[in-house]
């Protein structure tokens, strides 16, 4: 913030005082600053930028030259980048396109697992549940709220794609179909793939408790496990033909956010694609088993927190 004190003396004084950062005064070109005991760093810098720019306007104004023009030809110029390698491009929007992929769906995951988290507590803390499971077993209604809110997050999806592929068409940002069909494509699929995986172990996860605000401490684990999935995803994409990073985006848990992001850098293989789709509907159907009993023994347990041991043995 700028100041204008009275005179020198008055200004040095609000120095001395801590009201003044500095005291400038003099020529432009030359000033003469003033201080309690030292110059803060960022200040030092912009006003040595604003006396060298002083310092050449006027020599561009003794040499003959218009100041103002000099600065416009400055401002336009720039390289122009030309790729001997006609698919350098085309990979530059790959690996963009892949960090917006990760990213979209680990957002998407932890969002609405935490939706199917929440869901189920608010069924227990209501007694909702005591009326619905005495028309519909425990599997059914678990299986039913999973894909009722995948449904709804799928559309969500959809439509997200659908106008991000709209925009980049238009604008020319990446070549579309090359690049954005095969990554809405791609995240579709296993988003359908990750949700129902995730969902059924948040909604597990929620049937253990019945507060809102017990809710994060059984959840955090599931959500830290999605997060380091997404960090993981830069390791992944910066050593693309690495067997380790191959691997991990084939391990289910991590598939549903590594491997749709391999695919939009394109350096997925099918057999890989093909083998972590198998992988991760196996682990569906083995989480689908667990989750339902976990779910059965502890969703009509309303009070204190249920243990994990007493909801797989249905006891007390």
């Amino acid at each position: 913030e700028r100041h204008d004190p009275a005179d020198i003396r008055a200004g040095e004084d609000q120095v001395r005082n801590g009201g003044l950062d500095a005291l400038i005064s003099g020529d432009p070109a030359s000033p003469q600053v003033e201080v309690k005991d030292d110059l803060n760093p960022t200040l030092a810098v912009t006003l040595n930028a604003i006396v060298k720019q002083v310092a050449l306007n006027r020599a561009l104004t003794v040499a003959g030259a218009d100041p103002t023009a000099v600065e416009s030809a400055v401002s336009r110029a720039s390289i122009q980048l030309v790729y001997l390698d006609p698919n350098a491009a085309l990979k530059t929007q790959q690996n963009v396109v892949g960090i917006f992929v990760a990213a979209l769906l680990y957002t998407a995951l932890v969002v609405y697992g935490q939706i199917v988290a929440a869901s189920v507590v608010e069924e227990k803390a209501n007694r909702i549940i005591e009326i619905l499971l005495a028309t519909v077993r425990p599997r059914q209604l678990l299986l039913g709220k999973v894909i009722g809110i995948g449904l709804v997050g799928f559309l969500q999806l959809t439509l997200l794609g659908a106008t991000a592929l709209v925009a980049v068409s238009r604008t020319h940002v990446i070549s579309v179909p090359n690049v954005g069909v095969t990554a809405i494509a791609g995240g579709l699929l296993w988003f359908v793939l990750g949700f129902i995986l995730y969902a059924l172990v948040y909604a597990a996860a929620g049937s253990l408790v019945s507060r809102q605000e017990d809710l994060a401490s059984v959840t955090s684990p599931l959500t830290m496990l999605v997060v380091g999935t997404y960090l993981a995803f830069f390791w992944v994409e910066a050593n693309p033909t690495n067997p380790i990073g191959v691997a991990l985006s084939i391990i289910p848990p991590l598939a549903p956010i590594l491997m749709p992001a391999r695919m939009a850098t394109g350096e997925a293989q099918a057999w890989q694609v093909i083998l972590a789709v198998i992988l991760t509907i196996g682990e569906i159907a083995l989480l689908n088993a667990l989750a339902a009993r976990i779910y059965a023994n502890s969703v009509m347990r309303i009070g204190t927190r249920v243990k994990l041991s007493q909801a797989w043995r249905g006891t007390d």
